[in-house]
């Protein structure tokens, strides 16, 4: 017995680490992973992260020509059965992707239409639920690069903005959204 504690208590101290994950907490106090797109949907919680249900909860994409580039985010708040959920969509575009730089910010509503822009969406998954429209005029929000390596194409900001179903004209406001160190695909 003498002995199992020692290498108990060395395992112990292996095991902890000084690193501060305050960062990475939701809401309930649960450790999020490094991977993740939250918000507040009419001040309701939305938190899409990696799971192994096999079904992708988060995917990014990157879609260039020689004129134009599309970048779109998108994440799945699914339930514990993954039957019912909610979806989150960030998609930007503009001239060339070397202008998607860390500190760039696009408010809506947008003033040059040569500038880089950006719209939001959200869906409803469940099988009662209403499909929510892109925030396509531009009318509301602001999407922030907070962080982007494009060697390592990942992408890490925050967001905001207002979506309206076109069938009930019922406003949805999306606040307090951060998405943090999502892989891309360049496509």
């Amino acid at each position: 017995m003498k002995q199992i504690i020692p290498i108990l208590f060395s395992i112990l101290l292996i095991a902890c680490s000084s690193e501060d994950d305050s960062n990475f907490m939701d809401d309930d106090g649960q450790v999020l992973s490094d991977s993740f797109i939250t918000a507040r949907i009419n001040g309701n919680d939305f938190e899409a992260i990696p799971v192994d249900r096999g079904v992708s909860t988060i995917s990014a994409q990157l879609v260039q020509s020689e004129v134009f580039f599309t970048f779109t985010i998108a994440g799945i708040d699914l339930s514990a059965d993954i039957t019912q959920g909610e979806a989150i969509a960030l998609s930007m575009a503009g001239s060339s992707f070397d202008l998607v730089t860390e500190g760039v910010q696009i408010n809506n509503p947008i003033t040059n239409p040569l500038a880089l822009q950006f719209a939001g969406g959200y869906s409803s998954n469940g099988t009662e639920g209403e499909n929510f429209d892109f925030d396509t005029d531009g009318s509301s929000g602001f999407l922030r690069i907070t962080a982007i390596n494009k060697d390592a194409q990942t992408i890490s900001g925050e967001f905001e903005y207002n979506v309206e179903n076109s069938d009930t004209g019922e406003v949805l406001q999306i606040t307090d959204g951060v998405f943090n160190n999502i892989s891309y695909a360049n496509d």
